[in-house]
């Protein structure tokens, strides 16, 4: 029964890869028959954009009148006209769009384009009408623009945009075009099928070379590495993981905080070092035992094809950060081959946490001796940002939460394991409000939803509830000397000693104002990590609530392409920044369709580490596989935690992922 439902498996497995594939691959030819075009370096390509806010010409003018509640323009007598002042000039915008619906009847318009002193370029002359309308400009530079509605009419502005290319084709047609090509790429694969059943047989099909020559690869590098290190203890090897794994944290610490500054040989020669960090750990790990390996889930489908896709983007286009497919098969694969040799897998997430829980400590000093903190400014520790620090915090938080957890059932509970671990979790609360980061601050309240949703439902013997009370004890006396002692060393001991460190290109971020994100620095009078976020919740609006971020993921979007970019995308002016979201990111470097695989693999991570932490069979420290996932998809949200080599959170969820490979196994029989 246990092969006949592993079969089954196997047929839906492979059923669920041909269904994705066939997405991607409809996908592609859709958008060259779209764009008429097999450039497929090219998706959206409307070359430089510019898009005014609708906050700019949802304002009165003369005889001009915004209606807010019914979401429309209303001109109340003829020739009405609003003036827009232009943030961005430059000579080659070579198209006006502009998107009307809600037409109440016919009008004239006209547009009158003005230069550096007000003075009339030219204008256009056009008929209203619902739907969009491309204006063709001429080579001037613009300064400023009279929109002139000749008839009163009513009507909203959907969409206004500087363009230097016209699109030349609707997304209305996308989803016509799109059903018909998967309709023929599905019947070319029932072709194929026959063809293979019938002419090939039956055993082809059912041979699955290419994932056993992979898993193949990997116990052969592992086998012949291990043997060098077979007469170590398991203390030693032990001790020896949590030092590779520091010195991987410190590797991408040292990228992020200066690894743009280095030249190019030094970045890939880091890259390289991390590289055999990992390996090094896998080498370690490598234990000869009669455990079968069973990859055959759909979180190692998506995980495997979401890399692939990556290399055959990296092919097309260089990026500025190489290697990065490469890197996740051939690194972070063989680490994963070992999760499921290993007879006691949890020293894995033992010595990694430890090595966290190190970095964490270290932390701590360095921000108390030479980083002060100043009253209104947020906090950003040992990183040049308040939200790489946040992350870094509830990243740590993880290795914390779970130690504790490990520890509440124990007969004897070690003081300094109590100490520890409570004095940690507080001290991370502590420098988290000070960051002022509302997406960590989401994720950190989150882990501790998990922690707590572990706890309930299991029966607890008497000790846990001594330990709990001791918990809650020790929290409180961590409590009253972090918000006495901890926030007076922080502002007085650097000042003091005269140790105040400031890293090359730091800015300052205020808690009063918005972050450099916003297109504009808005006072106000609330300072608390509760006002800050009561006032975003409050304003009503989509850019305050997110930071700005708004405006950079229209960005991104508008310049989706196939195959990707080379590196960040430009913002504010030409700034270049990160998506500010992980899922736009991935698609900004690896292109378009890199987000369905990227997609499956967070929503497995997700299910599979609900499913370890419930199921008493499971390893020890199963908690850590849905606090990673949960922290990666959290904070991916609104921050960058998917470029490769750069941040520990995007470490720990990868790792992580090692462990949810081998679940299916159990569940399948096979």
């Amino acid at each position: 029964m246990g092969v006949n439902s592993g079969g089954e498996v196997s047929r839906n497995l492979k059923c669920f890869v041909i269904f994705m594939v066939g997405i991607i691959l409809s996908g592609i030819i859709t958008v060259m028959y779209l764009t008429e075009s097999i450039n497929l370096a090219c998706f959206y390509d409307v070359g430089d954009l510019y898009e005014i806010s609708s906050s700019y010409y949802n304002i009165s003018g003369e005889n001009w009148l915004y209606d807010y509640e019914k979401d429309r323009i209303v001109t109340q007598e003829e020739n009405a006209s609003f003036s827009l002042q232009m943030e961005n000039r430059q000579e080659n915008w070579n198209y006006f769009s502009l998107e009307i619906q809600n037409l109440s009847n016919t009008s004239r318009g006209e547009i009158e384009f003005l230069g550096k002193n007000n003075e009339r370029l030219y204008m256009i002359d056009f008929e209203l009408r619902n739907g969009r309308l491309v204006l063709p400009l001429q080579k001037e530079t613009i300064y400023a623009l009279n929109f002139i509605v000749r008839n009163p009419v009513s009507f909203s502005i959907k969409k206004m945009q500087f363009r230097e290319k016209m699109q030349n084709f609707e997304w209305s047609q996308a989803p016509g075009v799109f059903v018909i090509v998967l309709a023929f790429y599905f019947l070319i694969i029932l072709l194929i099928l026959y063809f293979l059943r019938h002419y090939i047989g039956q055993e082809l099909s059912q041979r699955k070379i290419w994932i056993k020559t992979l898993q193949k690869s990997y116990e052969c590098l592992l086998e012949q590495c291990g043997n060098l290190f077979q007469g170590l203890s398991s203390r030693n090897r032990s001790l020896l993981r949590r030092i590779t794994f520091f010195s991987s944290m410190l590797l991408l610490y040292f990228m992020l905080v200066r690894g743009w500054y280095w030249k190019l040989l030094v970045q890939r020669k880091t890259v390289l070092l991390l590289a055999v960090c990992i390996l090094f750990v896998a080498v370690l790990s490598w234990e000869k035992t009669e455990k079968a390996v069973n990859w055959n889930n759909p979180l190692v489908y998506a995980w495997i094809a979401t890399w692939l896709m990556c290399i055959l983007s990296e092919f097309v286009i260089e990026k500025d950060i190489k290697n990065t497919g490469i890197f996740m098969l051939g690194v972070m694969g063989p680490l994963y081959m070992v999760w499921g040799k290993m007879k006691r897998p949890e020293r894995l997430i033992g010595d990694f946490l430890a090595a966290l829980r190190w970095c964490y400590w270290i932390s701590c000093v360095f921000c108390f001796f030479f980083r002060s903190f100043s009253p209104g400014i947020r906090y950003s520790g040992i990183y040049t940002n308040p939200n790489l620090f946040a992350g870094f915090l509830v990243t740590a938080n993880i290795a914390f939460l779970i130690s504790l957890d490990e520890n509440l059932s124990k007969e004897r509970l070690k003081r300094h394991i109590l100490w520890g671990n409570i004095f940690g979790l507080v001290t991370i609360w502590g420098f988290l409000r000070l960051t002022e980061s509302v997406t960590s601050l989401a994720a950190y309240a989150l882990e501790w939803v998990v922690f707590l949703w572990k706890q309930f439902p299991t029966e607890k013997k008497t000790v846990y509830k001594k330990n709990l009370r001791n918990v809650l004890a020790v929290s409180a006396v961590s409590m009253l000397a972090v918000i006495t002692l901890g926030k007076w060393g922080l502002s007085s001991v650097p000042n003091v000693l005269g140790t105040d460190f400031l890293f090359h290109g730091e800015q300052t971020y205020s808690i009063t104002g918005m972050t450099s994100l916003s297109l504009k620095v808005e006072a106000a009078e609330q300072i608390g990590v509760s006002d800050r976020l009561l006032h975003k919740v409050t304003s009503g609006e989509w850019n305050t609530l997110f930071g700005g971020r708004t405006e950079v993921w229209k960005e991104y979007i508008q310049n989706w392409n196939l195959f990707g970019h080379a590196g960040h995308q430009e913002c504010f002016n030409g700034k270049k920044m990160h998506a500010h979201n992980a899922l736009l990111q991935m698609i900004h470097y690896y292109g378009i369709f890199i987000c369905v695989p990227y997609l499956i693999m967070l929503y497995y991570s997700l299910k599979y580490g609900i499913k370890i932490i419930f199921n008493k069979k499971q390893i020890r420290m199963n908690l850590f596989f849905l606090l990673s996932a949960v922290n990666y998809i959290v904070l991916g949200f609104a921050e960058d935690v998917a470029t490769s080599y750069l941040y520990i959170s995007w470490l720990t969820y990868y790792i992580s992922l090692g462990g949810m490979f081998h679940q299916q196994k159990q569940k399948t029989g096979t």
